[in-house]
């Protein structure tokens, strides 16, 4: 069956149908096709203002981002001087008591040595009292008893034997 023959036969069926089809297209057009385009603008027009949107809350908080970055590298900058001034402020505290400790030591080291050599001092003293004390009773016991050099040895030594054998004291 050829092209013309279908027509020639069906031509009427074919005429409905298309006019049908017609028909129903240009009612579709009418009714569904305006609320389906219009539909599909406001959803563009939307989706286009929420990318608008995104778009601008992303470049705000971009800045806002960067302006923490920003205040972050300063609050890291203050914390590293706040460090630094305190490591200073440590060592000088340290060096601080390192030198009273110093002077301190000096200190007592200076009084120490006084003490010394008052001890020293009063040692000599009292060692020179004894001394003429020793004298005077060899002088004494010489002029009683008007003896010879020899007597004399004797005697010394006796009064130093007495004089250790009691302690210092006579």
């Amino acid at each position: 069956m050829s092209i013309a023959e279908f027509l020639s036969s069906n031509l009427a069926s074919f005429l409905w149908g298309l006019s049908a089809f017609v028909v129903f297209v240009l009612v579709f057009y009418r009714l569904g096709v305006k609320h389906i385009l219009a539909a599909v603008d406001a959803r563009d027009a939307k989706i286009r203002n929420e990318m608008a949107e995104s778009e601008s809350a992303y470049q705000k908080a971009k800045g806002i981002q960067e302006a923490l970055d920003a205040k972050m590298r300063g609050a890291e900058a203050k914390i590293q001087e706040l460090m630094n001034s305190t490591r200073k402020s440590g060592e000088m505290f340290k060096a601080e008591q390192i030198d009273k400790g110093r002077a301190e030591i000096e200190a007592f080291r200076v009084k120490a040595l006084r003490e010394i050599e008052a001890a020293r001092h009063a040692a000599l003293v009292e060692l020179k009292h004894e001394v003429a004390d020793i004298a005077a009773i060899i002088a004494e016991k010489i002029l009683r008893e008007r003896i010879d050099a020899a007597k004399q040895e004797e005697l010394v030594a006796q009064t130093t034997e007495a004089y250790e054998a009691n302690k210092g004291t006579f």
